[in-house]
C-alpha cells in the first residue's frame, strides 16, 4: 500500500504542534507542570502589580510598596518569557524551522508499506524503518503520526488519504504488518544508484562502523562541534552567562531562608535555584561525561541503528555529501553544511539543523586525503 501526497509548510506546522501538545511520557508531564508554575508565578506578579497600581491610582501609596511592586514586576515578566519559551507552539516553530533547512523535505512525498518495512520517499532521499522499529501509531485531528523510539519520525496529513474508508484501510494494513504480517504482494522499489551522470564524486568512501568505534568518533565530533562557534548561537551564549549569577543567587536565597523557617521563601528560593540549574544544562554539552550519556540515551532509542546496520558507501561531489545503505539514500548539499572539522578521530560535518556527518578516519587512506577532503568540503561551502 503507498500514500503519495504533498507535505505543506501548513500541514507540517499543524503536525510538530499536535506532536509537542501531546500529554505522554515523563517529559511531557514535567513540561506542563513547568508551564503551570510559571502561570501560576504570572498571575500572581500580575494581581499584585494590578493590586499595587490601584492604590497608586487611588493616592493610598505608601513608600514600602515599592520594593513590593518590583518584584511583582519582575516575577511577572520573567514567568511571562518562561511561559513563551517553553510553550508548544515554540517548540513547534523550532522543529518547523529545523526541518524546513532540509532541501526537499517539503513537497511531493511517498509513504509505501513494503514488506521489509515502511519507505519514507521524498526528493532524492529514501528510507526505511523495519516495522518493529515504529513505537506507535497516533491518530489526532485526521493527521496520522508515527513514532520512532528516539520520536516523531513522519507526519502523515489528511490530504494523504481520499476518504475515511482510504485512513482507516492504511491503518489496519500498517497495524497487521506490526504484528508480524506485512504486505505481501507490495513492490520493492529498486535499489538507488550510487552513481548519477554529470555530477563524479570527488571522493567515494566505503566502510561499515564498530559500535565502541561510532560512539568514540561522536563522542570527539560532538566535543569538536561545542568548541566552535555553531554551538554558541545568540540564546546558547545569553543562557550561558545567565546561569552562572542565577546560580548563585538561587543559593544564597536558599541558604538564607532555610534558618528562616518560612515555607514561603524557602519555596522561592528553591525555584530560583531550580532554574539557575537549567540554565546551566547549556554548559553540559562541553563536558565529556554529558556527552557520553547523551550518546549511549541515543543507542537506546535505536538513533544509531542505521549507522550500525551494515557497509557504508559515501560519495562526497560537487552537489553534497550521498549516502547509501541496503537500499537507502540520503542527501546533504553543501547548502545544508556550515563547518567542517577533521582530526585524527576522523572528519566531521556540521549541518545548519545542528546534526553531524561523521566519517572515520579508516574511511581515508591517509590522513592526507582526510584533510583534502575537508579541504574541498571548505571550498565547497565557500562557493555557495
Amino acid at each position: 500500500m503507498e500514500l503519495s501526497y504533498n507535505l505543506t509548510p501548513q500541514d507540517l506546522k499543524w503536525g510538530l504542534l499536535l506532536h509537542e501538545r501531546r500529554p505522554k511520557g515523563v517529559l511531557a508531564v514535567v513540561r506542563k507542570a513547568e508551564r503551570l508554575f510559571f502561570l501560576l508565578a504570572a498571575l500572581a506578579g500580575g494581581c499584585l502589580t494590578a493590586m499595587l497600581l490601584f492604590l497608586l491610582a487611588r493616592g493610598a501609596w505608601e513608600e514600602d510598596f515599592s520594593a513590593v511592586l518590583s518584584v511583582s514586576g519582575t516575577t511577572l515578566v520573567v514567568s511571562l518569557l518562561f511561559l513563551a519559551l517553553l510553550s508548544p507552539r515554540r517548540r513547534a516553530a523550532q522543529g518547523f524551522r529545523l526541518l524546513g533547512q532540509v532541501p526537499d523535505y517539503l513537497g511531493p512525498r511517498t509513504l509505501a508499506l513494503e514488506p521489509g518495512g515502511v519507505a519514507a520517499v521524498y526528493g532524492p532521499n529514501r528510507r526505511v524503518e523495519p516495522y518493529a522499529a515504529l513505537q506507535e501509531v497516533w491518530e489526532r485531528r485526521g493527521f496520522v503520526l508515527l513514532y520512532l523510539k528516539g520520536g516523531l519520525w513522519e507526519v502523515v496529513p489528511p490530504c494523504a488519504f481520499r476518504d475515511e474508508a482510504h485512513r482507516r484501510s492504511f491503518l489496519a494494513a500498517l497495524e497487521a504488518a506490526r504484528a508480524g504480517r506485512p504486505p505481501e504482494d507490495a513492490p520493492i522499489s529498486r535499489e538507488p544508484e550510487a552513481q548519477e551522470e554529470g555530477a563524479p564524486a570527488a571522493f567515494t568512501l566505503s566502510y561499515a562502523w564498530e559500535a565502541e568505534e561510532l560512539r568514540e568518533t561522536l563522542l570527539q565530533a560532538n566535543l569538536a562541534y561545542v568548541r566552535s562557534r555553531f554551538y554558541w548561537r545568540p540564546v546558547v551564549i545569553l543562557g550561558a552567562i545567565l546561569s552562572l549569577p542565577a546560580t548563585g543567587a538561587g543559593v544564597w536565597a536558599l541558604a538564607a531562608a532555610i534558618p528562616s523557617g518560612d515555607v514561603s521563601e524557602i519555596v522561592t528560593a528553591a525555584a530560583a535555584l531550580v532554574i539557575g540549574l537549567a540554565l546551566c544544562l547549556f554548559w553540559a554539552g562541553t563536558l565529556p561525561p554529558m556527552v557520553r550519556w547523551a550518546i549511549r540515551r541515543q543507542e537506546k532509542k535505536d538513533v544509531l541503528r542505521h549507522l550500525l546496520a551494515g557497509p557504508v558507501l559515501e560519495q562526497i561531489g560537487p552537489d553534497g555529501v550521498e549516502s547509501f545503505q541496503e537500499g537507502e539514500r540520503e542527501r546533504t548539499p553543501w547548502s545544508l553544511v556550515v563547518g567542517v572539522r577533521s582530526a585524527d578521530w576522523g572528519l566531521a560535518l556540521i549541518r545548519r539543523d545542528h546534526k553531524l556527518l561523521v566519517f572515520p578516519a579508516r574511511a581515508f587512506g591517509t590522513r592526507e586525503e582526510q584533510d583534502q577532503a575537508a579541504a574541498y568540503a571548505r571550498e565547497r561551502i565557500s562557493r555557495r
